[in-house]
């Protein structure tokens, strides 16, 4: 994105007022022209003490611009050659967000997806006091959500082609390998469904109400539970 726009050539400074001049592009959301002076103290300035935070702000520069794929190359730049940066525990984060942000949708291959998840579990490990903790705990839960809805829409799949017994299998998956996912609750009330169908009504009911902790699944379980005990109710 930010190397295919025109860029305006820029009169060289020395290296803190090249970072002033490109950190005033950036708050400005000039990032063409930001990229453009921040690269000018990474290739000309390279031994001055702004070229860690001239990689860092470069990478912050595509990942502002969504240009998600330079970000993270950008990033791991500042990881592998700048360990000891100021940067170093934003630029693990900013990385594992880049990733996050790049996967496509789940119904698409999820690498990219297990690949941000995987770094945001190692920056927890890496930086286990951090202030982005929560932040990156909610964002592990999003990404785990988005792998437990393809399973779920997997399930769906089986069930338009009628075969149950394999849409049984992607839901349990579901509930069992990602419990604390909003998709577990929808595989819980699918599979109930399913237990239904087959004359399960014990199995069902009792999927129905573990579903009635859950604000967005509480109202359609509370229909299930009734209808099954009326039904329960005249065949005694």
């Amino acid at each position: 994105m930010l190397m295919s726009c025109t860029r305006q050539v820029l009169a060289p400074l020395e290296p803190d007022d090249e970072f002033e001049r490109a950190m005033s592009f950036f708050d400005k959301k000039k990032y063409a022209s930001a990229a453009q002076s921040f690269e000018r103290i990474i290739f000309y300035h390279p031994s001055s003490e702004y070229v860690d935070d001239a990689q860092y702000w470069l990478a912050r520069t595509y990942f502002a611009e969504k240009d998600y794929a330079q970000s993270i190359i950008e990033f791991e730049y500042l990881i592998n050659n700048f360990s000891n940066s100021e940067f170093s525990e934003d630029a693990y984060l900013y990385r594992a967000k880049s990733y996050l942000f790049d996967t496509p949708s789940y119904d698409r291959d999820q690498t990219k997806l297990n690949q941000a998840i995987n770094l945001f579990d190692d920056f927890l490990t890496r930086f286990p006091n951090s202030q982005h903790s929560n932040e990156v705990k909610e964002l592990i839960l999003t990404g785990r959500n988005r792998l437990a809805q393809k399973e779920v829409v997997n399930g769906k799949l089986y069930i338009k082609l009628n075969k149950p017994e394999a849409a049984l299998i992607y839901f349990n998956y579901v509930v069992e390998t990602y419990p604390e996912t909003k998709a577990a609750s929808e595989a819980k009330y699918c599979t109930a469904q399913l237990y239904e169908k087959k004359g399960g009504s014990e199995e069902a009911l009792n999927l129905y109400k573990e579903l009635l902790g859950d604000n967005d699944w509480q109202k359609k379980a509370e229909e299930r539970i009734a209808e099954i005990e009326k039904k329960q109710a005249q065949e005694k």
